[in-house]
């Protein structure tokens, strides 16, 4: 398994059960982006778990894995969430 440990923001939902989280990418110095944005789920899979009630811009600390979607391609699949101020 592929164990993650991210800090980021949480951005907009996209319905019940995924949203985005965007996260700051270590500086390249080939790469012009510096944010990116991966889509998460809560490994409950219910809807509207705390991490799609969280307002947006909550800073988080996440624990999870990545796992593979058909719609989304690479997710996250978080396991525990905390804010951070």
């Amino acid at each position: 398994m592929n164990a993650v440990n991210i800090i980021g923001m949480l951005r907009e939902n996209i319905d019940d059960y995924y949203r985005y989280f965007e996260y700051e990418r270590p500086y390249d110095e080939k790469s012009t982006v510096e944010i990116a944005k991966i889509v998460v789920k809560h490994w409950s899979n219910q809807a509207k778990s705390r991490l799609i009630t969280m307002p947006i811009n909550a800073r988080v600390a996440i624990t999870g894995h990545l796992d593979a979607n058909e719609k989304f391609g690479t997710i996250l699949v978080v396991e525990q969430i905390q804010s951070v101020k």
